[in-house]
């Protein structure tokens, strides 16, 4: 009977406890200030498969299949035209009777394949200046500072359009903070200024001039007149889909001659294609490019491979490969 008594006086005991710890909790609970509510956090799932940003029509019918004058576009390949029949075709919606936009800006929008010889290796985001040989108006221009060697380079550089030019004294003014990186877009540096230079490479960070960059060099009427009127592009890489990337920069207005503006858009070309991977990458780097001009909604493919070296017609090079082929299985067949 001491025994179970004992244990029944443990077990109030402890129940009561509860009873207190719960009182508490409520009374908390009632004091404290009411909740803000906050929304719900959501994490991308990099493993579900989505909806690729990459372009292929590699399943669909051969643009010769073609049998009829109307056709749902969707189920053939995608039609590449001429730069020519392009801008033709951009400035009929630009007339002042449709868009009214003559002096429409002309963009162009790349499309990339970022593999590398690794597969679990990409092309990383980069960045750069395109400075067309047919100028246009865009925005203002950018502000250049040039570190000269002599007088004379000075002087060169402040009539290409430098917003300041010198040697030491700029060097000090950086050092001080006379000069910050707000006050200019671009450095440029003399080839004979590079042990002065390397003084502040921790000051203007990823403003330093490097040779990748181009911003180095002894000709310094050519080197500021060319980020002066340069146009800054940057790569766009998508976050699922590590392997593609795009650019999208104008190239010219439409009131410019189809001469110039194709000038211009072979010039963005090969700057871009600068960047593809090292040796050893057999695929083609720029996949794919589109041409448009604001308020127009279209998009037109071109057939890019004619403006520039090392590419050529993706469909006439498969036609290549199975014409190659066919003579291997004629002659498999026929063993």
């Amino acid at each position: 009977m001491k025994r179970y008594a004992a244990r029944k006086g443990k077990r109030i005991a402890a129940t009561r406890e509860k009873q207190k710890l719960a009182r508490l909790r409520r009374e908390e609970q009632k004091a404290a200030p009411p909740k803000v509510w906050k929304p719900q956090k959501f994490s991308v799932d990099k493993s579900l498969k989505a909806v690729s940003k990459k372009f292929s029509d590699n399943d669909r019918k051969s643009l010769s299949e073609i049998v009829d004058n109307v056709i749902v576009i969707d189920q053939y390949k995608e039609r590449k035209y001429s730069f020519a029949t392009v801008m033709e075709m951009i400035r009929e919606t630009h007339q002042p009777e449709l868009y009214g936009e003559p002096n429409a800006l002309v963009e162009a929008r790349i499309d990339l394949d970022l593999r590398t010889k690794k597969k679990t290796k990409f092309v990383g985001n980069f960045t750069g200046i395109v400075s067309y040989p047919n100028l246009f108006s865009f925005g203002g221009k950018r502000k250049v500072i040039a570190l000269c060697k002599t007088d004379e380079d000075e002087e060169q550089a402040r009539q290409a359009g430098a917003e300041l030019s010198g040697s030491n004294d700029i060097i000090r003014m950086l050092k001080v903070g006379d000069i910050t990186l707000d006050n200019f877009d671009e450095l440029v540096c003399h080839g004979d200024m590079l042990i002065e230079l390397n003084t502040i490479r921790s000051i203007v960070g990823n403003y330093f001039p490097t040779r990748q960059r181009g911003n180095i060099g002894f000709d310094m009427e050519r080197l500021v007149r060319y980020f002066v009127n340069g146009i800054e592009f940057r790569m766009v890489k998508d976050d699922l889909e590590p392997d593609y990337g795009c650019i999208q920069i104008p190239f010219g207005r439409l009131d410019q001659t189809d001469e110039e503006l194709e000038e211009n858009f072979e010039c963005l070309l090969k700057i871009v294609d600068e960047n593809r991977p090292g040796q050893g990458v057999t695929y083609d780097f720029i996949t794919r490019v589109l041409i448009l001009s604001e308020p127009s909604p279209e998009k037109f493919p071109i057939a890019f491979w004619n403006h520039i070296d090392g590419y050529e017609d993706p469909i006439a090079k498969d036609q290549d490969d199975n014409d190659n082929n066919e003579p291997q299985k004629q002659k498999a067949v026929s063993k």
